[in-house]
């Protein structure tokens, strides 16, 4: 009689071994941020962003499901640190005029010192997409929810220009995202790199071309 086999060990599904790395998560979705903000999602492949981790290529789905959660997963954590700074801006200013004022100095400062956020936000912000639908949703919906009510107030006040949500948001936006380009910025005579204090040189001075545009006079006593 043949003696009876110990049944094997079952084998967990590959998608639910967990994969062993020494990295931080901070690591890891540091090193997503420089692969999405380089080569934007599309380029960003599975096995590129598993080559830039020093990871074997199952370690995304493994761990975060998809790219596209491991992508939502980079831009909280990003986005988490930018809005937390950003956020102290609207405690700031004894009046609606100097509410604005901080927000927008401090929205173009965080942007500066948060380059490759930027790069994924130019890149995401021109297509038609779910993630863009993820990151309007979840971060520019709040923060106009924010800037809104300080921005109407100053219009039914008559100190400036009545215009809508979008051209605001575009005068704000537009100015942050371009300092993003640092080639052109280059080209036309910026030093390759800035100090801090030349960094808050240059936000403050964009900050005060788009503030003269939107609040053209200054408050009355």
């Amino acid at each position: 009689m043949v003696g009876s086999q110990p049944d094997p060990v079952p084998r967990r599904p590959a998608a639910s071994r967990a994969t062993h790395v020494d990295l931080t998560d901070a690591e890891i979705l540091r090193r997503g941020l420089e692969a999405f903000s380089e080569l934007g999602y599309e380029g960003a492949s599975v096995r590129e962003l598993a080559k830039r981790l020093g990871v074997n290529h199952n370690f995304i789905n493994d761990r975060f499901g998809s790219k596209n959660n491991f992508w939502r997963a980079v831009v909280d954590h990003a986005m988490g640190a930018m809005q937390s700074r950003f956020s102290l801006a609207f405690e700031l200013g004894s009046d609606d005029y100097e509410k604005l004022e901080a927000v927008i100095k401090a929205f173009y400062s965080v942007a500066a010192n948060a380059p490759q956020m930027n790069r994924i936000l130019a890149a995401e912000f021109v297509l038609d997409s779910d993630r863009l639908d993820y990151i309007f949703d979840k971060y520019t919906t709040a923060m106009l929810e924010r800037v809104e009510p300080i921005a109407q107030r100053l219009m039914d006040a008559g100190r400036m220009p009545r215009i809508s949500m979008d051209i605001l948001f575009t005068a704000l936006s537009g100015p942050a995202l371009a300092l993003t380009q640092g080639g052109l910025a280059r080209r036309l005579g910026r030093a390759p790199s800035q100090s801090d204090a030349e960094w808050q040189r240059i936000t403050d001075s964009l900050a005060e071309v788009v503030l003269r545009g939107l609040l053209p006079a200054e408050p009355t006593a």
